[in-house]
């Protein structure tokens, strides 16, 4: 819940393993945004009553076998009011158990949802007090502290020592360092700790009023700068790989830009989407059953690939493992030895015999794609992940100069068949920094490097890794081409905004030129853009986001964003002149965003949006006005701003002006750029600087215009005389 306030406390420097004493007086501070963890009020929070005995239900010791019980206590509230309560926290410090002379209570991994930003969230507040006689060390009740959980680990970013001396309510404030500590910046829980080695005896603590302050929201301003190009966009997709039954209206959700796309789940479920428009189509190839060169390796997704090539995304191939006659059984990078006869896990042989007759077999897969499917494979990669520790199923390890020495022998064999023009890709590493190298010595080879299309990598490198996305290209188009949690997701927007905020990255830091995730539909685990029953996921739409409107052949343009919070990235056709700004609101509160758009403007821009309740949903269209617009981007949302974006003429030419004596009105023309607006003045005495002079309409026409002649009707125009001025925007 979120509520204004007017707070008051000391405010003190907390974070990672730093830790200060709270002072025990207080000092104003300015009005804040809070968020009210928990004030201990007999209705409690989320539908678990306190005065019901349901505390135990939002509250509970993680771990530490000082703790003894928790429970809602009405008779004491830090604020004094009948009407409320606390926390109160038995403790017994007997030095026994497994985790001796300590408690961690906490609201869950999950008590707060949708998590809390530190970049916003800059202060955390309670009011704490101990019983007289409880257990103390060095004149004090011990050194409480609070912190979050981090996967299965405590962050502590602050904590005090309240005085033996002192059994009233002390206020605690402790400033939190988001930037310092990243891990600040999801917040989904809270932590109450002490540990005591030195303590003993039965303590009693009441715990109130947890909340996380920061400033009150404003409003923030971005630019937009059409002349600031960065990369290509190639497109966004993922992949069939192994799936072959599918419908068309499931293509048309996922590889079409159609508006109203019924389709239905695998339990018969029914949906009305907008497409989310994939442009990228990955598929698994089966590997041939020989080793002769004139094998030919098949594919089970033939059925989709021609949907989605039909609905214009392209095409492109990887092999999980060659044939077993071209592997050895034992793996490169582990001790591990190949099960499945030979196909799950392994490495790869080569020599000169096996890379042409392996490449042979790819470049017939290739052609047989074209020649039997009507299917033109954009590209086909060399290897799914050959640094991979897998058994289980397809796999097979290279080294870094099998790959270099690979290259060659299969671009020769599809100029051979053909579909020389089909691109190359590797070296497609499970990690994304490719820590084998398995990419450098083919991409150092200029006779090699010619040869490759597309330097390409997975991002299994934890949820939010790695540290570093850039990398080297080599001068080729960079690729992203598998992510997911593979533990499982959630469909929630929480995790649809948390995919959007990782695409953002890859464009903006990695400037790669395509984003990949991994199933379309998932086996056996919750890592698809749709669910098991192919019913759809929040992830599906906030991709759509992206894939629906940024286009390949888009250009990445640069946006200058001072909110921390938010993360914008923008986009532009040079062709047509059609943009799309994408926004990422990761917070639970509404951010204010001013778009300032820089060498360029447009006539109104369209917002889409996905949310906990609109899934690539199209809102009211909002004008721009002097290259400039504003909007309030809902919480846990993801917004994309479409519109057709027109330079400003440096120059226009009224072409007629009329007067009629009957309006009476005045008509100016000139000729208009398409989707520019205009802004007509208007004075009677000439003189002076033409800043001064008002304005008759601007923001004209609204939308922008068609091109070609516009005309103006001044309806207030008389005999008397009169100067008019025109400009743009």
């Amino acid at each position: 819940m979120n509520r204004n306030s007017q707070a008051e406390g000391l405010f003190f420097s907390g974070n990672l393993r730093v830790f200060l004493v709270v002072f025990l007086f207080g000092v104003s501070v300015r009005a804040q945004n809070v968020y009210v963890v928990d004030q201990f009020n007999p209705s409690g929070v989320g539908g678990n009553s306190y005065v019901g005995g349901q505390i135990g239900n939002v509250w509970a010791n993680w771990f530490g076998n000082a703790f003894q019980s928790l429970a809602w206590d009405s008779t004491s509230d830090a604020s004094n009011n009948p009407a409320s309560g606390s926390m109160k926290i038995n403790l017994n410090f007997n030095n026994s158990g497994a985790i001796p002379n300590q408690f961690e209570v906490y609201d869950g991994f999950n008590g707060i949802s949708p998590a809390l930003n530190g970049l916003q969230y800059t202060n955390f507040q309670c009011d704490v007090r101990f019983a007289q006689g409880s257990a103390t060390t060095n004149g004090t009740f011990g050194f409480l502290q609070f912190g979050i959980a981090v996967g299965n680990s405590q962050d502590y970013f602050g904590g005090v020592s309240v005085p033996s001396s002192n059994t009233n309510w002390v206020h605690v404030s402790i400033n939190l360092n988001a930037t310092a500590d990243p891990n600040l910046q999801s917040i989904n829980d809270v932590l109450i700790h002490i540990y005591g080695p030195a303590m003993s005896g039965v303590s009693t603590l009441w715990v109130d009023n947890i909340e996380f302050a920061g400033a009150s929201p404003i409003t923030t301003n971005c630019v937009v700068d059409w002349n600031n190009v960065h990369q290509r966009i190639d497109g966004f997709g993922a992949s069939s790989a192994w799936d072959g039954t599918w419908t068309t209206n499931q293509a048309d959700i996922l590889f079409s830009t159609n508006l109203g796309v019924v389709y239905s789940d695998n339990l018969s479920n029914q949906y009305t989407n907008n497409g989310v428009g994939l442009s990228l189509l990955r598929n698994h190839i089966i590997p041939a059953g020989s080793t002769l060169a004139s094998a030919t390796p098949t594919t089970a997704e033939t059925q989709i690939i021609q949907w989605a090539q039909a609905r214009g995304a392209q095409v492109w191939s990887t092999p999980w493992t060659p044939p077993a006659g071209f592997k050895s059984i034992n793996d490169i990078y582990d001790t591990n030895t190949a099960t499945g006869s030979g196909i799950n896990g392994g490495s790869f042989l080569g020599g000169n015999a096996t890379n042409l007759a392996y490449a042979s077999q790819l470049a017939n897969y290739v052609a047989s794609m074209k020649n039997t499917y009507g299917v033109n494979l954009y590209a086909i990669s060399i290897q799914n992940e050959p640094d991979a520790n897998v058994t289980s199923y397809e796999a097979c390890q290279w080294t870094n100069t099998f790959i270099h020495d690979f290259v060659t022998n299969l671009y020769n064999a599809l100029v051979a068949q053909g579909v020389g023009s089909t691109k190359i890709i590797l070296p497609e590493s499970q990690n994304w920094q490719d820590y084998q190298n398995l990419a450098g010595p083919a991409m150092t080879d200029p006779n090699v490097a010619a040869d490759v299309g597309i330097v390409a990598d997975h991002n299994y490198d934890g949820a939010n890794g790695p540290a570093n996305l850039a990398k080297n290209s080599y001068g080729k188009a960079l690729w992203e081409t598998e992510v997911s949690q593979l533990s499982g997701e959630t469909s929630d927007i929480a995790n649809g905004v948390y995919y959007a905020q990782r695409i953002f990255l890859f464009m903006t830091v990695a400037q790669a030129n395509a984003w990949h995730y991994w199933w379309i539909v998932p086996y056996g685990s919750q890592t698809g853009l749709l669910d098991e029953n192919a019913a759809p996921t929040k992830r599906l739409f906030t991709v759509g986001n992206y894939s629906r409107f940024v286009r390949p052949g888009y250009y990445r343009i640069d946006v200058a964003n001072n909110n921390p919070i938010t993360s914008i990235s923008a986009y532009k056709d040079p062709n047509s002149g059609n943009f799309a700004v994408v926004a990422v609101n990761p917070t639970s509160t509404v951010v204010t965003q001013i778009f300032n758009l820089a060498n360029f403007s447009a006539g109104s821009v369209t917002p889409w949006i996905t949310s906990s309740n609109l899934s690539l949903a199209s809102q009211p269209v909002v004008g721009v006005t002097n290259a400039s617009f504003t909007y309030a981007l809902p919480a846990m949302s993801v917004m994309t701003f479409v519109g057709q974006g027109y330079v400003p003429p440096s120059s226009i030419t009224i072409s007629s002006a009329s007067f009629n004596p009957g309006g009476p009105a005045f008509v100016l023309t000139w000729n208009s750029t398409a989707g520019a607006t205009y802004s007509v003045f208007k004075t009677n005495v000439l003189g002076g600087a033409v800043a001064s002079w008002p304005a008759l309409v601007t923001g004209y026409p609204v939308g922008g215009a068609t091109g070609g002649p516009l005309s103006y009707t001044d309806t207030t125009a008389t005999v008397s005389p009169a100067f008019y001025r025109v400009s743009s925007p």
